[in-house]
């Protein structure tokens, strides 16, 4: 054996044995911090991403890892390389490696160690830590609160099993796993990112989503263009000024818990309950201006070369009218829309390709219905 190989099959980046924990996975333990009541006065947080070096503005925030993973794999991988810079905020939360209910329970107890081990090594290199707690469903009970001695303050956040756009809350699974936590952990305070449920209990500390976000992350010198971003003023017809709107991630913080798609979804207005139903189902109702429209209910999977993409709900709208002339030739207008509320597909498939094939597949499934709809109808007339 080289002297290089044994310093790698021995070094704490291979072995990570350096913090002992007590349970039978031996999950490393987070020392519990100093801290007091003016730790969290008028408490803000910052993520991971938005830290600096030479910030001078925000120290006086908490670090979070509230972000998708990619952001921050590397704390796992390099754990030096930003401990100057987190040395110099009032505290850092523990990496939140995300714990997915529909996640292998392999991968949700590794994350997990994750969480603790990077907490555990900034801890001691003289950081203070708070616990960052996720959860899955009831099975990981047994290793997601390991790690943290009773009495700690932690942290969770409700943004990503609240209710937002077309997705329910996940309130019960996150209560189930909350009340666990305090059984187990029986924490001094809970640091909440995000609108706490009016049923969580404990010594809770309510962090503004909105106001930890970059929006008010005032920097000495901001962009000549920062007013025309954020809206404050009207964008002007000019070449310097190119604005692009469209499919942006509100802020970063889309991550965490609870399923890995978002609660289930549910109308947002009146006129989508329609999108409701069982897979094969046909729907008959009018829009606003009373043209009749069909929808069908599709459950469908799909094999595009190596990538497979499943439209677990999928709804296609075909309105159409009818106009007959003095002479009485009848006209059909139709038109079509389609309606994707969930999909799940692997990060290389084509999304045009997907949504072509799909309006293909609709279209022609429903067009026999249309037809025989329109048949019966002129019969009966």
């Amino acid at each position: 054996m080289t002297e290089e190989n044994r310093e790698y099959r021995t070094s704490q980046i291979m072995l990570r044995n350096q913090f002992h924990g007590k349970d039978k996975f031996k999950i490393p333990i987070i020392p519990k911090g100093n801290f007091g009541d003016k730790d969290f006065q008028n408490l803000l947080l910052i993520g991971f991403d938005r830290t600096n070096i030479r910030d001078e503005h925000h120290l006086n925030r908490m670090v979070h890892f509230f972000l998708y993973d990619y952001k921050f794999e590397r704390i796992w991988k390099k754990p030096d390389y930003d401990i100057e810079k987190l040395k110099r905020y009032r505290a850092v939360l523990s990496p939140d490696f995300s714990i997915y209910r529909e996640m292998n329970p392999s991968m949700q107890l590794y994350n997990t160690f994750r969480n603790r081990w990077c907490g555990a090594y900034f801890a001691s290199k003289g950081i203070r830590v708070i616990p960052t707690v996720s959860w899955g469903d009831e099975n990981t009970f047994d290793f997601c609160f390991k790690g943290i001695p009773k009495g700690s303050v932690v942290a969770v956040s409700t943004y990503m099993v609240s209710e937002h756009g077309n997705h329910a809350d996940q309130k019960d699974f996150f209560l189930k796993g909350y009340r666990e936590m305090l059984r187990q952990i029986e924490p001094e305070r809970i640091i909440c990112y995000n609108t706490p449920f009016p049923e969580m209990e404990g010594n809770i500390i309510f962090v503004d989503y909105e106001l930890s976000s970059w929006k008010y992350q005032n920097h000495s010198k901001s962009s000549k263009y920062a007013k025309y971003l954020t809206g404050q003023l009207s964008p002007v017809k000019s070449r310097a000024i190119l604005i692009k709107r469209g499919y942006v991630f509100p802020q970063q913080e889309e991550k965490g818990m609870g399923s890995a798609y978002g609660g289930e979804w549910k109308p947002k207005k009146p006129d989508d309950e329609r999108f409701i139903g069982k897979p094969g189902e046909i729907k008959t109702t009018k829009d606003k201006n009373g043209n009749l429209r069909l929808t069908k209910i599709v459950k469908m999977a799909k094999r595009f070369q190596n990538d497979i993409f499943r439209i677990t709900v999928t709804h296609a709208t075909i309105p159409y009218r009818t106009t007959t002339n003095q002479s009485g030739n009848t006209t059909i207008f139709i038109g079509a829309t389609l309606k994707i509320i969930g999909t799940e597909m692997s990060p290389n498939s084509n999304n045009m390709e997907v949504t072509i094939w799909t309006l293909f597949f609709l279209l022609a499934t429903l067009w026999k219905t249309i037809v025989l709809n329109l048949l019966r109808n002129s019969r009966t007339a």
